[in-house]
């Protein structure tokens, strides 16, 4: 296990992870990230889902947050996801499973070049054959199971299987009007899922009032068929396949 620091406003983040990982190795906030830590409430409650090796867990609960719910199933990446919540003494619940639109246990492959490229596993995966399997809850269950009566933000990265998470957590999100951070990857989605991109897209403008992507570092508002459209381009064409879509129940400002 190896240590690495990065700042984060002003603050020292310790990451734990083994060297050669691409994902340990170059991991920083980017922008997007920044921007929702900038709007979190005080004493927040935030999940994780998707974790990994812990920076947003840790980043989110030095922000004096309430508690974070930090959620990793790969069985090889879990352990130093721990090491990073004990390295940051931060007040984070780490839980190995998945989540997503079932109850039960689901094929995974776990990637040993990049933490962040591992993922869940079905009939239409492309390419990977699982290594392993994993225990997999739905967000809604979660809640209700642990009595969670308070969700002030949420941040999904989990290899094109967003959708799942959402359509397992879309009463849960209605309920208690958390905020998103979520990754859009266009070719995860086709590659490990087999979804059309446009499918989360139109399932984020369902559930949220506000969409937002980011451009030059800003917030804008997805409020039109044109303004999807337009993102869906720069998404393929732009920004190779990879953005991050901020999800609120009231408007930034």
């Amino acid at each position: 296990m190896q240590i690495r620091h990065i700042q984060f406003g002003g603050q020292d983040i310790a990451l734990c992870g083994r060297q050669g990982d691409s994902y340990f190795d170059h991991a920083v906030p980017d922008e997007p990230f920044a921007f929702a830590m900038r709007v979190l409430p005080d004493e927040a409650v935030v999940f994780d889902i998707g974790s990994n090796i812990g920076m947003t867990a840790v980043v989110a609960a030095k922000q004096g947050t309430a508690k974070v719910y930090a959620f990793e199933p790969d069985p090889n990446v879990f352990p130093f996801l721990l090491d990073t919540i004990k390295a940051n003494a931060a007040l984070v619940d780490a839980h190995n499973i998945a989540l997503g639109a079932n109850e039960g246990s689901l094929s995974f492959f776990s990637n040993s070049d990049s933490a962040s490229a591992s993922h869940l596993v079905t009939a239409d995966t492309l390419g990977h054959s699982p290594t392993g399997t994993v225990q997999m809850s739905t967000f809604d269950a979660f809640v209700d199971t642990h009595h969670i009566d308070k969700i002030d933000f949420i941040k999904i990265d989990v290899e094109g299987f967003e959708i799942d998470v959402l359509r397992g957590g879309r009463e849960t999100i209605e309920r208690l009007k958390p905020s998103l951070l979520i990754e859009f990857n266009a070719f995860t989605m086709v590659g490990f899922r087999d979804i059309n991109p446009r499918d989360l897209l139109r399932l984020l403008r369902d559930i949220f009032p506000n969409v937002y992507r980011f451009k030059a570092g800003q917030p804008l508002l997805i409020d039109s068929d044109h303004a999807a459209l337009t993102f869906l381009h720069d998404n393929l064409v732009s920004a190779g396949c990879v953005d991050d879509l901020y999800c609120s129940f009231r408007p930034i400002g």
